[in-house]
């Protein structure tokens, strides 16, 4: 194949066959018969496989291997996969899907995540509905409570959010002449997804390549595997090229969505306005399987403090399997619900005490040097003061006609790519090619978050070159070194210190291949080729140097910490929100996000700007808008018409002022991916707050909730 198309499950591929899935409809559920004898004789039809017909590893996942391929017993969600088919249309696929014969015992359904922890409760899996649980204690934090002058509570619900991306799941399995298959489809870390892959079909990894990137939005959605498997299952079975698209009522049913949490918070501080302690209870529900869940709730624990400095803390996490679908990776990373939680007891303290949202926060910051929130030591600060700097005091709510406009700030951070001895590491190749270029490859994907001009910025500014001169290759298990994933908002920060690391072999390359033809020493790389100092134009042009070619990593740099937290390197971002509430409705408008991101060396300004606007629509939606319960199991909306996803109609007005100057340490440039989320759903929230004169306990906040909070107000 030559050239890919726009996304991978656009690529065209005549006489591919077409897939299907047999999905549960239930719950949860006991399979009590299934006889796919009829469904094998129909026209057209290619393959109808089962849980029987994996040759390898039937289950997956990211820490514990809960979720199978097929499911063979049991369904523990609605959209569990039990059947895949390959026909030569689509329209015979589904003929052949309508005429499996499956018949099922219910069983009971687990849909909340307090009950699921209950004694006696159903177990949604044999090991029972406790996935994960943390707890960390630092200080005497009865003492400080009954110490303080003032204290804020806060229950907070936040929502069940789908990631809503352009291109839904989907794959293309290719046989190849040579007995090898390949794999075009979206996903965050095609060397990983091979591996699965590989032990699912109990083939040789070599067997196998992997083409993940680009991606039409991810989000997170597409961090673990999803239509990957079965296509490959169903080519090998037919040796034929198959696709498998997921429709969006699929990508709903049983695509992943953000973690539902109800978050508790004591907090207390003195008369001064100093913060003494802070209580939390935080519980996710996870839904069917483990996914990323034990991520999530790491994350979210650990962030429960935010930048401040608590003398005392207490806390405890834990993680729930329900029969509520499939919760996952997502933006934010589970960081943003117990963010929101924590901004708002913030504004209440403040309140109390009679001090500007901005100034309490600014005087109760956590000092660069200090340890962590849960007592690591920090590869990296967040520099969160630097945020907290350039943000301006909200200005108290006034009235314009029927709606009343208010302003908040909030100030976060969250951690900067992996640890606990994560995948840290990552690999770049540099390499001159005949057309002249440099081609910069590496195994990440382009998700739409601006990779790609990262990339190349981040080569022209450590090898001197112009970008014209640079070419990117992503994604490809054939074609790029392993990088790792691209999650976290790692990205960025991983091609700058891996080009760096490849830059003084790669110059040297250069030079020698310089030499061989004669040039004379001391040139250097610059627009088009090897340049002398004060010459007009390259004496080496670059396609004179094909061959040259260098290897870098970039090292990692978070290690295992030892407390029980999840990162030693943070990110900062502070954020400004002004919204609209009509007294009349309750509905509320954001009309200006300001964010205030910590990042470091702006590598591409455009792709900047469209992270902030992209995540000041998905913190709008989280907070006004967007909701997906589930009820005995089942989704309340099963496709876009009763999901609620802010257009552009609902955008506010965005501006960025990035801190650029920051101290020099070891992660260069910091991801901005999540990190403006992260601000600006909280911004928004203390708002809303500001507005209607008390806290939020339930998102999103929607017209109705607004109108029953002013009237207890």
């Amino acid at each position: 194949m030559s050239a890919p198309a726009a996304l991978l499950t656009d690529i065209p591929w005549p006489g591919a066959l077409h897939a299907v899935v047999l999905r549960s409809p239930h719950p949860h559920a006991r399979i009590t018969a299934l006889d796919v004898a009829a469904a094998r004789a129909m026209p057209g039809v290619r393959a109808v496989l089962t849980a029987a017909d994996i040759p390898g590893v039937a289950r997956f996942g990211v820490r514990v291997a809960d979720q199978p391929f097929l499911c063979a017993e049991v369904v523990r969600c609605v959209g569990d996969p039990i059947v895949a088919i390959a026909a030569e249309t689509r329209a015979e696929a589904l003929a052949a899907r309508a005429a499996v014969r499956i018949s099922f015992a219910p069983l009971p359904v687990v849909g909340d995540p307090e009950a699921a922890l209950a004694e006696g409760a159903w177990p949604v899996h044999p090991s029972g509905n406790l996935l994960h649980r943390l707890a960390h204690a630092r200080g005497d934090v009865d003492a400080a409570f009954a110490a303080a002058a003032h204290v804020a509570t806060l229950r907070l619900e936040t929502p069940r959010q789908a990631h809503a991306f352009i291109e839904t799941e989907g794959a293309l399995a290719v046989p190849e002449a040579d007995g090898r298959l390949t794999i075009y489809a979206p996903g965050h870390w095609a060397e990983a997804e091979r591996a699965t892959l590989a032990a699912m079909l109990a083939e040789d990894p070599a067997r196998l390549r992997v083409v993940a990137s680009p991606v039409g939005g991810s989000f997170g959605g597409k961090d673990c595997l999803h239509a990957q498997p079965l296509a490959a299952l169903l080519a090998r079975a037919t040796g034929r090229a198959v696709r498998l698209d997921w429709t969006r009522e699929e990508s709903f049913a049983i695509g992943v969505k953000r973690h539902a949490a109800v978050i508790r918070m004591r907090s207390a501080c003195d008369a001064a306005g100093r913060l003494l302690a802070q209580e939390a209870d935080l519980l996710l529900d996870t839904g069917a399987y483990a996914q990323h869940g034990l991520e999530v709730l790491e994350t979210a624990f650990e962030n429960l403090q935010g930048p401040y400095a608590w003398p005392a803390f207490r806390a405890e996490a834990r993680l729930a399997y329900t029969n509520n679908g499939v919760s996952g990776a997502m933006r934010g990373f589970g960081a943003l619900q117990v963010q929101v939680a924590l901004e708002q007891q913030m504004d209440a303290l403040a309140a109390r005490v009679g001090l500007c949202p901005l100034a309490f926060r600014r005087q109760n910051l956590r000092p660069d040097d200090a340890p962590g929130q849960l007592g690591q030591r920090l590869v990296a600060p967040s520099h969160a003061g630097l945020a907290a700097a350039r943000l301006l005091p909200p200005q108290p709510p006034r009235d314009a006609g029927r709606w009343r406009i208010a302003e908040g700030v909030s100030l976060v951070e969250k951690g900067e790519g992996f640890a606990q001895g994560g995948p840290n590491r990552g690999a770049v190749t540099l390499a001159v090619e005949a057309d002249g270029r440099i081609h910069v490859r590496m195994g990440l994907s382009e998700l739409g978050q601006g990779l790609l001009e990262a990339a190349t910025a981040a080569a022209c500014r450590l090898l001197g070159c112009a970008a014209d001169d640079v070419a990117v290759g992503l994604g490809d298990t054939d074609r790029t070194p392993d990088a790792g994933p691209i999650a976290a908002s790692r990205g960025a920060g991983i091609a700058w210190r891996a080009i760096l690391d490849a830059r003084p072999r790669f110059l040297a390359a250069l030079a020698a291949r310089a030499a061989a033809l004669g040039a004379a020493p001391g040139l250097a790389l610059g627009p088009g080729g090897l340049w002398r100092a004060g010459g007009n134009a390259a004496e080496v042009p670059l396609a004179a140097l094909a061959g040259a070619r260098a290897e870098g990593v970039a090292a990692p740099v978070e290690t295992h910490t030892g407390t029980g937290a999840v990162h030693a390197a943070f990110t900062a971002c502070g954020a400004e929100a002004r919204v609209a509430v009509d007294r009349v409705t309750g509905r509320a408008r954001v009309l200006r996000l300001r964010l205030v991101p910590v990042c470091g060396p702006v590598l591409s300004p455009a792709g900047l700007r469209a992270q902030m606007e992209g995540c000041a629509a998905m913190a709008a939606g989280f907070a006004l808008t967007e909701e997906l319960p589930a009820r005995e199991g089942r989704f309340r909306a099963g496709n876009l018409d009763a999901y609620l996803v802010p257009t552009l109609a609902d955008t506010p007005e965005v501006l960025c002022d990035p801190v650029e100057q920051i101290p020099e340490d070891a992660l260069g440039p910091r991801g901005v991916g999540e990190i403006g989320l992260n601000a600006a759903a909280p911004a928004i929230v203390t708002a809303l707050m500001a507005a209607i004169g008390r806290p939020i306990p339930v998102l999103p906040a929607t017209g109705e909730r607004i109108l029953a909070l002013w009237e207890e107000a």
